[in-house]
């Protein structure tokens, strides 16, 4: 290889746990001298893909095509590696995809692999060693499967980003009938209480000073199935224990917990949140999918709409500080198959007794593979689709009575905690952040990336809503540009 550093750029899609991974992959690739290109073309392309609906698989194709696409330039990459969900789903299209010249040269295709196969991580690190033909200092060696995620090095560089996500598990096998996951990611592995506490301890030395705990079935974290009926033993260890001891951290300033299904808001994990509230946000993103009894049935998950409402008011008993109830914000499914005009009256119905901050509402999208893509018969027509979107939209957006509206209001004169993101574009001389309860604010000031303040919102009649500084604290800076 030539003696200037080998250049890289990586493309992500999808979730968090995506993301997640593309750090751990960043990590691998910094530690063999590879600098991210601050250029359009780089010797080695990583298309990390999503495939959870067809948008997000089309997406996909379109990235890896845009890779491969510079075999016609005149800086070729060397090397084009697809992985994540698609990678998975169709290695087949991926491969041909990343591979457009007649030689079939350039392209590597890195699924989530079996259940008794090393992680996409280790096979992504072994194929990068092969590609380099340098063998990293004894890390490549070869590795049995585990039950565990593996320990990635972070590099010695300063954090752009006020947050960074720590993938704690990986995997699902509940198999709701829309979700095409637990083919595509079969294998429940779990990071070690000690290595998440140290990857979380090198990641706030690094200047992140928000955590946000991920995965793809979290509430699976210490376990060997997400299914609950087969969880008959007690976990290795629990969610609510990375939590205590993340918290307790210093220089951790705030700790969120990403997408959880409902049933696995437990009173220890409650307990733990309570008791590191000066770091754990009260804010849950916890998926509904539908208020209907019976498509819950059909979707195969795994509580109903009394299971949801008792662990909403469980939350809320817990969370709730000084009369002001957690955020909770949700997933729902437009359009399952056999979704009657009933069914979708009850998720509204559900809606409004939650009072969610945010509902990110899509479409039904049918995947191959899954028991739902089947019921073709029973498909619901677009544009009874497209108006039950525009009903949602709308009763969460209502400028005055809306849910996001009411929820703000409850913010108004409250002394809120906010992380500073980035300047408002919009808006000159005043910077963007999130609260605890995970609302956007807009402050005026010259602050710099990561810098947490306290402010008070003053009116509601702006979006970033607007508030006033009340006090500025002291916290690690970090570097301007991504």
């Amino acid at each position: 290889m030539p003696n200037q550093p080998i250049t890289y750029r990586m493309t992500t899609l999808g979730c968090r746990a995506n993301h997640a991974e593309q750090r751990e992959m960043e990590a691998i690739l910094r530690s063999r001298g590879l600098v991210p290109s601050p250029e359009a073309h780089a010797s080695l392309e990583v298309v990390h893909t999503c495939s959870v609906t067809s948008r997000a698989a089309a997406k996909s194709r379109q990235a890896i095509r845009k890779a491969a696409r510079k075999h016609d330039m005149a800086h070729e990459p060397s090397k084009i590696i697809v992985t994540g969900c698609f990678a998975s789903m169709a290695p087949d299209v991926a491969n041909a995809l990343a591979k457009p010249d007649a030689n079939g040269s350039g392209g590597t295709v890195i699924g989530h692999g079996e259940k008794d196969s090393l992680t996409m991580i280790e096979r992504f690190e072994h194929e990068i060693d092969q590609w380099l033909s340098t063998p990293h200092s004894g890390t490549s060696v070869k590795r049995q499967a585990t039950r565990h995620l593996p320990v990635v090095s972070l590099p010695n560089q300063r954090a752009h980003h006020t947050r960074a996500e720590i993938r704690i598990q990986d995997g699902c096998d509940a198999h709701c009938t829309f979700c095409i996951i637990p083919t595509l990611r079969p294998a429940l592995r779990s990071k070690r209480l000690e290595d998440a506490v140290a990857e979380a301890r090198r990641l706030v030395d690094l200047g992140h000073n928000e955590i946000v705990l991920t995965g793809i079935f979290i509430g699976a974290f210490g376990h060997q199935t997400a299914i609950h009926r087969r969880q008959t033993l007690p976990p290795t260890t629990r969610l609510s224990e990375i939590v205590d001891s993340i918290a307790d951290i210093d220089g951790v300033q705030r700790l969120r917990i990403s997408s959880m299904e409902p049933m696995d808001v437990t009173e220890d994990l409650l307990d733990a949140m309570v008791a590191n509230s000066e770091v754990v946000v009260p804010h849950l993103h916890l998926p509904l999918q539908s208020g209907s009894d019976r498509i819950l049935r059909r979707m195969n998950r795994q509580y109903r709409s009394g299971d949801y409402l008792e662990m909403i008011q469980m939350a809320e008993e817990a969370l709730t500080h000084h009369g002001l109830p957690p955020a909770i914000t949700t997933d729902i499914i437009c359009g399952f198959p056999g979704e009657t005009d009933e069914d979708f009256e009850a998720t509204m119905k559900m809606a409004r007794r939650v009072g969610y901050l945010h509902i990110h509402a899509f479409r039904f999208s049918p995947r191959e593979g899954t028991a739902a893509a089947r019921w073709k018969t029973q498909f619901v027509h677009n544009q009874t689709v497209h108006s039950r979107m525009r009903l949602l939209h709308d009763l969460e957006h209502d400028p005055v009575d809306g849910l996001a509206a009411r929820f703000r209001r409850r913010l108004l004169g409250r002394e809120l905690r906010v992380i500073l993101e980035q300047p408002d574009p919009d808006r000159p001389g005043r910077w963007l952040g999130r609260c605890d309860h995970y609302e956007m604010l807009s402050v005026p000031g010259d602050f710099h990336k990561g810098q947490l303040v306290r402010t008070r919102i003053e009116n509601l009649d702006e979006s970033p809503t607007p508030a006033r500084i009340i006090k500025a604290e002291h916290s690690l800076q970090l570097l301007s540009n991504p």
